[in-house]
C-alpha cells in the first residue's frame, strides 16, 4: 500500500516538473518605445522635450503674483472689455475696472 502511494507522489512531482520545464522563461519587457528601431527615437525624444519645455514656459506666464493672491486683488481692465461672468445666480468678477467707469451688471463690462 505504502509502495503504490509512493509511486503516484512520484509520478505526480515528475509531471509538474516536467509541465513547468517546458514553459521556458517570460520574454524581455521593452522599458520605453521612443520610435522605429535604429536611432530615429533620439530626434523623437528632443521633439518631446522641446514641446515640454514650451508648456512649462505657457505655465509659467499664467501664474498669479504673490500679492494678488494673498490681498484679493484682481488685475484691471480696460474700458469696454468683460469684467464679470455670470453663473446662474452668481456673479463673479474678473477684474477691476479703471476710474470713471463701473461694471455694468447686465453686459458685464466696464462701462
Amino acid at each position: 500500500m505504502e509502495s503504490c502511494r509512493g509511486l503516484a507522489l512520484c509520478a505526480v512531482a515528475a509531471a509538474l516538473l516536467l509541465s513547468a520545464r517546458g514553459q521556458g522563461p517570460p520574454p524581455p519587457r521593452r522599458d520605453r518605445d521612443l520610435g522605429p528601431p535604429g536611432g530615429g527615437g533620439a530626434s523623437r525624444e528632443k521633439e518631446l522635450i522641446e514641446a515640454l519645455q514650451e508648456v512649462l514656459e505657457k505655465l509659467k506666464s499664467k501664474r498669479v503674483p504673490h500679492y494678488e493672491k494673498k490681498f484679493g486683488q484682481v488685475p484691471m481692465c480696460d474700458a469696454g472689455e468683460q469684467c464679470a461672468v455670470r453663473k446662474g445666480a452668481r456673479i463673479g468678477k474678473l477684474c477691476d475696472c479703471p476710474r470713471g467707469t463701473s461694471c455694468n451688471s447686465f453686459l458685464l463690462k466696464c462701462l
